[in-house]
């Protein structure tokens, strides 16, 4: 089910480097309010500094219908948090 300002990225069957790329591309015209729910098989862990330095959070997800969901969202942008920790469940 998809949430108001959500882009889904499914990159569970994809070969690395792919699922960096595609993230990377998602993230690049966020407008405000929107976030990236990124459905990956693993946790990608160099993906983290490389969107902490372009200025995006992330919050981890563990308990969607991808084993790992990662919502991503620009870290000044109070609207796509508001919304990523309803959808977490943590608002």
């Amino acid at each position: 089910m998809q949430h108001d300002g959500e882009i889904v990225c499914d990159v569970q069957e994809l070969p690395a480097p792919e699922p960096m790329q595609k993230i990377l591309e998602a993230v690049a015209d966020l407008g405000e309010g929107k976030y990236v729910r990124m459905m990956h098989r693993m946790e990608p862990y160099p993906l983290y500094p490389v969107l902490e330095d372009m200025g995006f959070q992330h919050l981890l997800h563990l308990s969607g219908e991808a084993p790992y969901e990662i919502m991503i969202y620009k870290g000044d942008d109070a609207l796509a948090l508001k919304r990523v920790e309803a959808v977490c469940g943590q608002s």
